[in-house]
């Protein structure tokens, strides 16, 4: 009896993930892939789609070969190491599939982020964000927000997880850029501090001596 047991648990955890058809995997195998963005992790083979902005970056535009592949998860070598991507969470908002093909792109972005300001390229560095920054630099950056908390990014306001228990918001302007940051950000890699950034007040008009 607890031989059959521990098979139909054994069948269950297989059927959580399953693999794609070969033709998929081989399509992702067959071009070069980058980072999208900075990719934080604490174990690079426990990285879920939650998107944590703690531990150690992989960064963006990292080449990036796939050897793996789920229905949940993606595995790609960058360098001499592994990383499994796993979609947890958002699976209500976008299949597997556009999660892959958002992280892991076919352009390396670094096409694009020469030609950002340096101290953009900086705050990118570092995987911070800071006001003044588009959508698309904000994502090279921290990566997508999670989407079972944010389900566009046409949306004004971005929640990010710093971990499992704290969330911090991006919002932007009607300009599109980063207007305010609200919560606990990563700040250049140091121990994490509360930061709160809002764009100054219009200066008041003086009033004119008659």
């Amino acid at each position: 009896m607890r031989q059959r047991v521990i098979a139909v648990v054994s069948l269950a955890v297989a059927g959580c993930a399953a693999a794609v058809a070969p033709d998929v995997l081989k399509e992702w195998q067959a071009r070069q892939r980058y980072t999208c963005c900075n990719i934080r992790y604490e174990d690079p083979a426990k990285i879920v789609d939650a998107n944590y902005a703690v531990g150690a970056i992989l960064p963006f535009g990292s080449p990036a070969s796939v050897t793996g592949m789920t229905n949940k998860s993606v595995t790609f070598r960058s360098g001499a190491t592994d990383f499994t991507v796993t979609q947890s969470y958002g699976t209500a908002q976008e299949t597997s599939q556009q999660y892959f093909a958002k992280i892991l792109v076919d352009t390396d972005p670094h096409v694009r982020f020469e030609k950002f300001s340096p101290s953009v390229q900086a705050a990118i560095r570092d995987g911070r964000v800071e006001r003044g920054m588009t959508r698309e630099q904000v994502i090279m950056s921290l990566g997508y927000p999670p989407t079972h908390r944010t389900a566009s990014t046409d949306a004004s306001t971005w929640v990010y997880w710093y971990n499992r228990w704290v969330t911090f918001n991006v919002e932007f302007g009607g300009d599109g850029m980063v207007a305010t940051v609200v919560g606990t950000a990563p700040t250049n890699n140091q121990p994490v501090q509360q930061v709160v950034v809002k764009t100054p007040a219009p200066a008041k008009a003086k009033p004119r001596k008659h």
